[in-house]
């Protein structure tokens, strides 16, 4: 945290900028949801706590002081939000196991964006959208960037990855980053993509879609749970000029894939079906049914692990914190707390955070403040 630049003048500072971060990401690993709450934990948190954090030691009253909730939400709102995001995601990263090997399946990041529904204006207006980073394995997050307003996730898809190591990785994105630079970008970078392509590429959807998909094998998984079942197939086809099929006009593209699914309700018995198309340039090493499967399925991670945590678990979409970049940094001391309490095993971050909670020690030691 002593990385993240001070954004206050010199003269009058009383509480140093570690420690005041350190404190406010520790409260929320234990569950604080807004500054209120933040300000109450550090007001409760006992002196050895206070001295763990480096807060400010007052020698008259010989007790180290919390800074108060007032002080917390203003230098929240002056940070510098890409700097403090760089300083986490790298500590998350050299918490991250999954690291590509020659002799194991690559592993992938999944690229979405998120707006925070509570920095809407009621007059209307852009708000704050983020685009985050985080692996398909155990979500953690690698990276965040805030997208301007005005501007398209597309154009911060480069800035965003940047900061993040690609090279043996797969990078899964929605059919809004299906583009021929973003390819040549992750190509460039020594990275593979899986993209989903819809009707928004017109043209090479089509091309896609009149592949001879009846002559293609297909592969099958079933699954039952959460009240469904699921049937899903997955058909792989290479690409080439060795092949008979329409050319495939997309940098570094090796293979087309369709994915169908079919699900049933066992509750009122609806069926549904949904088709995607896609491509990708995994070499051939990896290019198996399966493995496409998995990286399709597994990219929605990032909306299940991530940003429904955020909204569910921290009612994110709820916050009233609106002024400067007071909501990324809460927002990215979230992404902290939720790719911790993963990485050290929790699924149910709830639970985590309950677990947390129960000794002011705890949340100390899942962010390496050790006693």
């Amino acid at each position: 945290m002593a990385r993240v630049p001070d954004p206050r003048h010199r003269r009058g500072v009383r509480h140093s900028i570690e420690s005041i971060l350190a404190l406010t990401a520790v409260a929320v690993a234990a569950g604080a949801r807004s500054f209120t709450a933040i300000g109450e934990w550090a007001a409760d948190a006992p002196q050895h706590v206070l001295a763990l954090l480096g807060t400010r030691f007052d020698s008259r009253a010989d007790r180290y002081v919390a800074p108060d909730e007032a002080t917390l939400r203003r230098v929240a709102g002056r940070l510098d939000g890409d700097i403090l995001d760089d300083v986490i995601s790298a500590w998350l990263a050299d918490h991250d196991p999954a690291q590509p090997g020659p002799d194991t399946l690559p592993p992938a990041i999944a690229v979405d964006g998120k707006s925070l529904r509570g920095t809407f204006a009621r007059t209307g207006g852009a708000g704050v959208h983020l685009l985050a980073a985080i692996t398909h394995d155990n979500a953690i997050v690698l990276g965040q960037r805030q997208v301007p307003a005005g501007a398209s996730e597309i154009t911060w898809f480069p800035t965003l990855l940047d900061t993040i190591g690609l090279t043996g990785r797969v990078v899964t994105a929605d059919a809004l980053h299906t583009t021929t630079a973003h390819a040549r970008y992750l190509h460039a970078r020594g990275a593979y993509y899986v993209f989903t392509v819809k009707q928004n590429q017109q043209r090479l959807y089509t091309l896609l879609d009149t592949l001879p998909w009846h002559d293609i094998p297909t592969h099958v998984t079933e699954e039952r749970g959460h009240g469904r079942s699921e049937r899903r197939t997955t058909q792989l086809a290479p690409l080439g000029d060795f092949l008979d099929y329409p050319a495939i006009d997309f940098p570094h593209a090796t293979h087309a894939f369709l994915i169908e699914r079919y699900t049933t309700h066992h509750t009122s018995g609806k069926h549904t079906a949904h088709t995607a198309l896609g491509i990708t340039n995994i070499t051939a090493t990896w290019a198996h049914p399966a493995h496409i499967g998995a990286y399709v399925r597994n990219h929605w991670h990032i909306e299940n692990k991530l940003h429904w945590t955020r909204d569910v678990t921290y009612q994110e979409d709820a916050s009233r914190a609106r002024t400067g970049t007071a909501p990324r940094v809460m927002a990215t001391l979230r992404n902290l707390a939720t790719s911790a309490l993963r990485h050290t095993g929790w699924t149910n971050i709830a639970a985590g955070l309950r677990h947390m909670t129960r000794d002011t020690t705890r949340p100390l030691t899942l962010l390496g403040i050790h006693p």
